[in-house]
């Protein structure tokens, strides 16, 4: 084996050059191993144009299947091989490991008692198992000989845990290493001819391939070549030591070598270059230049804009190819910086190729089938009970909507069906009954059908003699449609309940189900993962030589198992790989840090470096941790940047943003203020470049400006201009014209007043502003459904006009009472609340009677209560307002209910299912009753007082609490509350009525001026996610209905909106009475 070190990343590629320079081009006489596809491409481009000749080279990420290939060329090996079963594949090992976990009585596993707690602890075993592999193969050798490497205490009981489970595991199979050793007691056979002749490392690639390489090399007339960046540590820099504080424990590989290391300074006079040597040797710091910069921002978009303008600067200046420039950070980041480094780039044209590695599990058609697969079995390992909320969850995927092909439209129409028919869980009695659920509720899907065509035959209204809102589906056509996909699902479902399988049938059957009810597309890369990851398991299990007979993989594929198990190995899979995809192949490289390591490239720029090291995820049972300790895992990523810096030749820029840390003593890198100091020792004039907080700061674009300030931008160039001729930026928007007075009546006023903009849009224009499908309404019902006799009553109260009078004494009619009572109860059963055989005699006897106590103790606590009079107004007024010199039109219409008067004293009666006591509850209440009031005030002359009255249907009493006398209710608040939504409705701001309500609660009367401005304020800056829109609502808005809504474009710019005077002025007038300490 040869070793070649160097700290330049073209004489790697000058040394590949040179060892395949001589190469058949016919036939592939070199195997280059490296970790991505992105440096196989380079080694591609590179050595193309180094030997002036294109021609097929044989570059693989793995050396297992060639390893595997060349072994087999060895008549002994071969026999070996033929003999023993070597899995090689993470999800057979997995199962195999699963199995021995279920049978064998080991002492540590007693608490995997579940199917899914046993699969994911074998599954976090085999992946340790193959880290070891990768880095740590000195830890299996130990265990191959039987003997223990770790002697701490703390350590023991890890290390005796997973060595007794690799034992189990390859009781009857062989491991990799079980090779090498087959491989270490061969002979040289070098008449054998094998067709390569070199093998090229690139990088530190796993540590066993090496190692059987290496005894491979010994066997068979070939060479072995490792191409790798000189260790850093070998390096006497002083950065290294501040860097890494403790010298990281080093874990040699042992095997003959021949060594290189071509260790040269960089040629070059830029500052960039006297930081690598300075690294190499210590050598002093050359001038300041461009070639290095440590750039801080507000947040992530300002870094991106920043460094778009950089790249847009070298373009021109420096006369780079695309090609040659680099976007990168840290892989955790990545997908937010990605967004924004896209739009960023297409503003310029500028041409770009993206390796992003998604978590493809995410997908559309991956989870329709994983909400599919919960339709086969729920959390207790039984058949799901199809409710409601289950059912949905899969139909509202766009995958089975367009393979049912049904319409956005259609599918809230069939939500409100289901809830109208009353729907919760159970396909049918029969399967109720099967979860040993209560079938006298008439609540399966089967019933709601039944209520439908029985309301279709005989055009029933299930109304009896207790007025009930009609229901009426004309679309009878989506309503069959949704029969047949319920009633289709549960009989698939079923035919398989209680069955075992094997592994590969189970994914047979599943692809079965796919094609019935997903709709997978023939050039869509989720689609494809799928199709790939069911064929894997159709082939279950694999050995690395398919082609022979293997008994104990027989043995392992005879294994049935259950559905719920096949869940868990499936999702465990898809979840745990991630699949890299690269977006177009031209123009600038955009990919996280670790991909590009050995790529040579001109400029660098790395976004959010400020979170480099900041975060390292550390596993007590990962004994590689424990026996490199933590500072290896820092050396890895260190490393990876020094490499990343090697290879840069023109700039290299970082790139942070602390807009996420609010405590100011989070806002500190480790690693970018030890690079600073580091360099301040040699050169104190270097600083962070601190830019502005806008694009479009004047101090960009002034005639007299810092170098740095760069800015190509057109838009910020117009807008800063604007803002230097002291004209006020206006956002122009297309107002429309209504044909009439905007509507409201008393509810929709105080629902208007919680968010005004969603309000005007969705009620008065009908245009969705939100990606809001009424699946994610749904709630989840009790499985056991319970009725109680309060929700029934307050149904009751709503609905009945007599019965409301007769709890307050105005009407002592007994039997009408009770013959309202028992229609609600004989609807209540038609709809499936309450169950069809109960005993509705007591059931009456008991609501009447708490109805009856309910009507004493009002008349006990509240001796006016039978003196007062029903008052019936009814609101109707227009109100105009002069808005921005336009007038707009408010008609205000609502019989005002609950209300009753003795004299000129009203009570709002106010009947609720149980007493509230939180403060913002509180608080909302008395806005509410005030709003009433208001409306009282301007319809009424002789007006002296609004009193509330809460008949509490819990603790079956009746109590004043809210009062306002006239005087406390000032009649302009009506127009307030108006104007208040003529503001944000037409200039949106992120403020809504609740959190106001938590802002009252946090401050008094006496100081309430300026902290609510501040904590207003505070919102703005730091929205709730509840309030975050995001790209994804542009494929709910047409671009027409945009126009209309100047808020959707807005409103992704609130933390730079400033709040309209007016606007404020008037909040803090109508909310100042509403304010509370924190007592």
């Amino acid at each position: 084996m040869n070793i070649y070190k160097t700290n330049k990343v073209n004489k790697i590629y000058n040394k590949i050059k040179e060892l395949t320079q001589k190469d058949n081009i016919f036939k592939k006489e070199t195997l280059i191993i490296v970790k991505n596809n992105l440096l196989k491409e380079e080694i591609k481009k590179t050595i193309a144009r180094l030997n002036e000749i294109s021609y097929n080279l044989n570059i693989k990420k793995n050396a297992v299947k060639s390893i595997y290939e060349i072994s087999l060329k060895n008549p002994n090996i071969k026999k070996y091989i033929e003999k023993n079963t070597f899995p090689f594949y993470l999800e057979t090992e997995k199962f195999i490991l699963y199995n021995i976990l279920k049978t064998e009585k080991l002492k540590y596993i007693k608490d995997f008692k579940s199917a899914k707690n046993r699969y994911f602890f074998a599954s976090k075993i085999i992946d340790l198992f193959h880290h070891y592999y990768s880095k740590f193969s000195k830890l299996i050798e130990t265990w191959e000989d039987d003997g223990f490497l770790f002697q701490e205490e703390n350590l023991k009981p890890y290390e005796n845990m997973q060595k007794e489970l690799f034992k189990k595991l390859f009781e009857k199979q062989k491991n990799i290493l079980n090779l090498q050793k087959k491989v270490i007691q061969e002979k040289p056979t070098k008449n054998i001819e094998i067709e390569i002749k070199k093998i090229i490392f690139i990088g530190n690639n796993r540590e066993i391939e090496k190692k059987i390489l290496n005894s491979l090399e010994k066997i068979f007339d070939f060479e072995v070549h490792v191409l790798i960046f000189e260790d850093f540590l070998n390096y006497k820099s002083t950065l290294i030591e501040e860097l890494l504080l403790t010298k990281a424990k080093t874990n040699p590989i042992k095997y003959k070598a021949l060594e290189k290391v071509d260790i040269e300074l960089f040629k070059g006079e830029n500052f960039l270059t006297s930081i690598k040597n300075n690294i190499i040797k210590g050598t002093p710091l050359s001038k300041l230049d461009d070639s290095f910069k440590i750039i801080e921002a507000k947040n992530q978009k300002r870094e991106v804009e920043i460094l778009v303008n950089q790249i847009v600067h070298s373009l021109q200046k420096n006369n780079l190819k695309l090609s040659e420039i680099a976007i990168t950070s840290l892989q955790e980041s990545f997908n937010e910086y990605l967004p924004y480094i896209e739009e960023c780039l297409n503003k310029y044209e500028i041409e770009y190729s993206v390796l992003s590695y998604n978590n493809l599990s995410k997908g559309e058609s991956i989870i329709a089938l994983k909400r599919l697969m919960d339709l086969f079995i729920s959390k207790n390992e039984k058949i799901s009970n199809f409710s409601r909320k289950e059912v949905f969850n899969l139909l509202s995927n766009n995958k089975v909507m367009k393979k049912f092909n049904i319409s956005t439209s259609e599918l809230n129409y069939l939500i409100e069906f289901s809830d109208a028919m009353n729907i919760s869980f159970g396909a049918n009695s029969t399967h109720k009954e099967n979860l040993k659920y209560d079938q006298n509720f008439l609540n399966s899907w089967e019933d709601g059908f039944n209520r439908f065509l029985m309301s279709e035959i005989f055009d029933e209204k299930y109304e009896d003699e207790t007025p009930k809102e009609s229901i009426k589906f004309q679309d009878q056509e989506s309503i069959i449609k949704l029969i047949t996909i319920v009633k289709s699902l549960y009989e698939d479902i079923n035919y398989f309940k209680n069955k075992t399988y094997k592994v590969y049938e189970w994914a047979e059957i599943i692809e079965i189900f796919i094609q019935k009810y997903i709709d997978l597309e023939e050039f869509n890369i989720t689609d494809e993962y799928l199709r790939n990851k069911i064929k894997s398991f159709k082939n279950f299990p694999k050995d690395f030589n398919d082609n022979l007979y293997k008994n104990y993989l027989k043995e392992i594929n005879e294994i049935k198992i259950e559905f719920y198990l096949f869940k868990i190995m499936f999702e465990e899979s898809l979840e745990k790989e991630k699949y890299g995809i690269m977006y177009k192949k031209n123009g600038i490289l955009i990919a996280n840090y670790k991909e590009i390591e050995y790529l040579q490239k001109k400029e660098i720029h790395f976004l959010g470096f400020q979170k480099f090291n900041s975060k390292i995820n550390y596993d007590n049972m990962n004994l590689l941790n424990e026996y490199y300790e933590y500072n290896n895992t820092e050396k890895e990523a260190i490393t990876a940047l020094f490499n990343l810096i090697f290879a840069t030749s023109e700039k290299f820029y970082l790139y942070c943003s602390f807009q996420n840390n609010l405590n100011p003593e989070l806002n500190i890198s480790k690693t970018i203020n030890k690079i600073l100091e580091h360099i301040q020792k040699y050169e104190k004039n270097f600083q962070i470049e601190k830019h502005p907080n806008e694009n479009h700061d004047l101090a960009y674009f002034k005639d007299v400006k810092e170098n740095y300030l760069i800015n190509y931008d057109l838009e910020a160039f117009n807008i800063a201009k604007i803002l230097q001729n002291s004209k006020p930026i206006k956002f122009k928007q297309n107002k429309i014209q209504l044909e009439g007075p905007i509507k409201l009546n008393l509810y929709e006023l105080k629902s208007a007043l919680s968010n005004p903009y969603k309000h005007f849009y969705e009620k008065t224009l009908n245009v969705k502003i939100q990606d809001i499908r009424l699946e994610n309404e749904i709630k989840e019902k009790q499985e056991e459904q319970i009725f109680s006799a309060i929700d029934i009553i307050y149904r009751l109260i709503k609905n009945s006009t007599l019965l409301h009078e007769y709890i307050i004494g105005k009407k002592d009619n007994e039997n009408k009472a009770i013959e309202i009572i028992k229609n609600q109860i004989r609807y209540e059963i038609q709809q499936g609340s309450i169950p069809f055989n109960i005993d509705q005699k007591t059931i009456v006897n008991n609501i009447f009677t708490k109805i009856n106590k309910l009507k004493y103790n009002a008349a006990e606590n509240l001796k006016t209560l039978s003196i007062m009079k029903e008052a019936k107004i009814k609101f109707c007024q227009t109100i105009k307002l002069n808005f921005q010199k336009k007038y707009i039109e408010f008609e205000l219409k609502k019989d005002i209910e609950n209300l009753y008067k003795i004299e000129n004293d009203y009570f709002y009666l106010n009947f609720v299912k149980k007493d509230y006591c939180s403060i913002p509850d509180k608080i909302k209440n008395e806005i509410d009753l005030y709003i009433t009031g208001l409306l009282i005030k301007k319809e009424i002359q002789n007006f002296n007082s609004l009193t509330e009255i809460k008949i509490n249907l819990e603790s079956l009493s009746a109590k004043t609490t809210i009062l306002y006398h006239k005087e406390e209710i000032i009649i302009d608040d009506i127009e307030n509350i108006l104007m208040q939504f003529a503001y944000i409705s037409s200039y949106p701001t992120p403020i809504y009525q609740s959190s106001i309500i938590k802002i009252l609660t946090k401050i008094n009367q006496n100081n309430f001026s300026n902290c609510f401005k501040n904590l207003i304020k505070m919102q703005i800056k730091n929205p709730s996610k509840a309030y975050f829109t995001s790209k994804s609502h542009e494929r709910f808005l047409k671009t027409s209905e945009i126009t209309l809504c100047d808020y959707y474009n807005r409103f992704k710019d609130t933390h730079d909106l400033k709040l309209d005077k007016n606007l404020l002025i008037l909040i803090e007038k109508f909310y100042i009475k509403f304010a509370r300490t924190k007592n």
